[in-house]
């Protein structure tokens, strides 16, 4: 217990001295003896640990999805229906809805809320920030839902542009912290070039960039990342009994997947690297109950490819034979690449979380596969470019660089961030 009484304790008071570095955020200090428990405690629990003292007399939206539970698994919007003196009047959610059932991509009109009738607006349908309208009436706006840690995931981008518009229209937004599921103490990949700046990378940040969003939320505000540099009022409520070197399994929460795609903790990790996949004509799983760590195509021999992977001796990971056929599931893929055609692929084993290399294990499956089937495997040229964050890495595939020294290619990009991002860090 004397672990979790310190992080109950000392680092709320530590927090509270770094704040003296930002101009427009600020973290929120627990207002009741904090409860020691064996979990994290997330900025929700937090608030609710303080009966929502904050929000008593006001006008709430939330911006959530289905992962915006408390470490008990009771939902934000039940709790704060059932809060004294809390009006909520509207609610957001991000792309796959707010059930997080719609598939990547798919369009989600807006909707009610099934239990309190509130409207909820979509913010990955007709419009990705919430207009003057829907903000009309509220005095603050709460962002609360999990990310998985990676630039190109689109939560971080949807709570940029949330930001963006209570700063338009001088709403306060607090973000309720919640963990970074692949550890907050590592970084790796190149740093986005903003010249392919989009919805899937909206800031300056490598892939994986080792913040939880709250930390992301400071350094948007501070850094001047907003439209016409502006800042928005914001408050981090942040978490109680987190650490940086923390796996998802150290918080002892729940998993929930943050998107159909993200089951488990370990394809969060394999993320990483096999979502650049998407960019090309390999298939990165999706249409299987195995997204992102199966890939393959209909021209891939599935047992070369997995002997010519392993005697890379690539750390922390293994590689099997697999074949596949991907289909239409609902609510996961729509329409998936090669679906109904069987294909031949490998199935990646994470062995070690420590030293797997997620993004340089991407690269080297890549660069296999083009060096086998130069006449099979193509590019999706924006696509690999967006996710990437340049051209750099389709250069460096097609030109035939020694794939071992790629990571040297932007390792001074994480060193820099490693710089960058230290006076926003909160834990």
């Amino acid at each position: 217990m004397k672990k979790i009484y310190l992080a109950a304790l000392v680092i709320v008071p530590i927090l509270w001295g770094r704040q003296t570095e930002w101009r427009s955020s600020r973290l929120y200090e627990p207002q009741s003896a904090t409860v020691q428990f064996a979990t994290t405690i997330t900025g929700l629990d937090v608030l609710e640990n303080d009966d929502f003292a904050p929000l008593k007399g006001k006008t709430v939206a939330v911006v959530t999805n289905h992962t915006g539970v408390n470490r008990k698994g009771a939902h934000i919007l039940d709790l704060l229906s059932a809060a004294d003196e809390v009006t909520l009047k509207a609610v957001f959610g991000p792309e796959h809805g707010f059930t997080g059932m719609a598939a990547a991509g798919e369009k989600v009109p807006d909707a009610g809320e099934e239990h309190t009738g509130i409207k909820i607006y979509s913010l990955y349908g007709q419009t990705r920030k919430p207009t003057p309208d829907m903000l009309a009436g509220i005095d603050i706006v709460l962002f609360d839902m999990q990310d998985v840690g990676a630039r190109y995931y689109t939560y971080p981008s949807t709570m940029t542009l949330v930001m963006d518009a209570c700063a338009r229209d001088g709403i306060p937004i607090w973000v309720l912290d919640r963990p970074n599921p692949v550890r907050g103490d590592v970084i790796d990949g190149p740093i986005l070039d903003m010249d392919y700046a989009t919805f899937v990378g909206l800031h300056p940040v490598p892939i994986r960039h080792g913040m939880t969003l709250g930390e992301l939320a400071i350094m948007i505000n501070e850094r001047n990342w907003l439209t016409d540099n502006r800042r928005a009022q914001l408050t981090v409520v942040p978490m109680l009994n987190w650490y940086r070197t923390y796996w998802w399994e150290d918080t002892n929460l729940e998993w929930m997947s943050p998107s159909p795609n993200i089951p488990t903790t370990g394809t969060a990790l394999a993320y990483l690297g096999t979502c650049l996949f998407e960019g090309t004509n390999i298939s990165e799983g999706r249409g299987t109950h195995e997204p992102f760590l199966i890939c393959g195509a209909p021209w891939i021999e599935g047992q070369v490819l997995a002997r010519q992977l392993n005697e890379w001796g690539l750390p922390g990971v293994s590689f099997e034979a697999h074949a596949f056929t991907p289909v239409e599931i609902k609510g996961m893929a729509n329409n998936p690449k090669y679906r109904d055609q069987a294909c031949g692929g490998v199935r990646l084993r994470i062995t070690d979380s420590e030293t797997y290399q997620p993004i340089h294990t991407a690269a080297v499956m890549i660069h296999t596969i083009r060096e086998s089937y130069p006449h099979k495997f193509s590019w999706r040229e924006t696509g690999i470019d967006r996710l990437w964050g340049s051209r750099k890495f389709r250069d460096y595939i097609d030109t035939g660089s020694n794939i071992r020294a790629h990571p040297s290619t932007y390792s001074d990009d994480r060193d820099v961030f490693y710089a960058q991002r230290q006076p926003y860090l909160i834990y």
